[in-house]
């Protein structure tokens, strides 16, 4: 009987020998099967089960790495980072409560290890416990002050929290960096946005856009920068390219139309007006504001029309009975 298990064990000696020639050689699903016909004859080696896991998780077959790595440490329960990678393979799958218990545990073994503290943060900060997340990708940081994925999702676990100036400090030190990568500066954008720094956004979304021409909604920020900062001409040429994009966004045609009426450029206004009401025919924003500028062109029953469409959407909406009333007084006077 001996004789034939060293036989069952050379033979799985064999077979691991070549899936680990076959991993180096990036053939993963050869050294799958190759992993798996050494368990068959030796199903009691946790280094086996291991780089099967290993093999599988490198093809993004992460049921198999999840049931390798598994079968390894039920084995072998200390097994030298079997359970960081378990971590890694649930975080893979998104099943991250499961994957914060391997990495909790791998970093009780290897509290030096920054990916490790990075990949549990991540963890938390995808199940929404940001003050966790930001102590881990902290961690991370302090032991590898250039790690750029943790500065940046550290920024993002910021933002969450409200805190938009200690956001932009993380990003702007990811900037630093790689400041060639156009959705960390559509991040930055919009935290300056946030933060009311409007010519900072402004400079930002510029950024993105020329990493990426035809990111509309680094257009959209634009345009909404520069309507706070005055330029009006400026943001109808960025609401413009927005809607080129994506010509059905309600909220562009919508402040396109604000942006025209700034400029007492009336009909164009109403006409932007309209567009938005084709997308959204019941937004008393839009009738709202259609009313107004009719109102100015002189329109007095069509304004009318438009503040009798915002009561029968919102029969609550105050500054809309107001309008009408005075509006009906003047042209019951204007007529006599």
């Amino acid at each position: 009987m001996s004789q034939t298990i060293q036989l069952d064990v050379a033979g799985a000696g064999n077979a691991f020998e070549q899936g680990l020639e076959l991993t180096q050689q990036g053939n993963y699903a050869d050294a799958i099967a190759h992993f798996e016909q050494a368990i068959q004859l030796n199903p009691t080696d946790a280094i086996l089960h291991s780089h099967l896991g290993w093999a599988a998780f490198s093809l993004g077959r992460y049921d198999t790495a999840i049931h390798g790595y598994q079968a390894a440490l039920a084995l072998q329960p200390d097994l030298e980072t079997a359970h960081h990678s378990l971590g890694l393979a649930f975080y893979a799958t998104q099943q991250y409560e499961a994957a914060i218990g391997y990495f909790r545990t791998a970093l009780e073994r290897h509290p030096n290890l920054e990916d490790i503290w990075f990949c549990q943060g991540y963890c938390l900060y995808a199940t929404h416990r940001y003050e966790g997340a930001i102590q881990h990708f902290n961690a991370a940081l302090t032991l590898q002050p250039s790690y750029y994925e943790a500065l940046v999702f550290r920024g993002d676990a910021l933002k969450e929290l409200g805190d938009w100036e200690a956001a932009l400090a993380s990003y702007g030190k990811a900037l630093e960096l790689q400041d060639a990568d156009g959705d960390l500066w559509f991040r930055w954008a919009n935290g300056q946005k946030q933060a009311g720094h409007s010519q900072e956004a402004l400079n930002g979304y510029h950024k993105v856009i020329s990493f990426q021409p035809e990111h509309w909604e680094a257009w959209y920020g634009q345009a909404g920068s520069q309507m706070k900062l005055g330029d009006f001409e400026g943001a109808i040429a960025s609401y413009d390219h927005a809607l080129n994009l994506k010509p059905a966004s309600y909220e562009a045609w919508f402040n396109r139309g604000v942006a025209l009426k700034n400029l007492n450029r009336l009909e164009d206004s109403i006409a932007s007006y309209d567009k938005a009401l084709e997308l959204r025919p019941n937004d008393h924003r839009a009738w709202n504001n259609r009313g107004g500028v009719m109102v100015s062109i002189g329109n007095l029953r069509d304004a009318i029309a438009c503040f009798d469409k915002v009561l029968e959407i919102n029969p609550s909406d105050t500054k809309a009975q107001q309008n009408r009333a005075v509006l009906v007084k003047r042209l019951e006077t204007s007529q006599g």
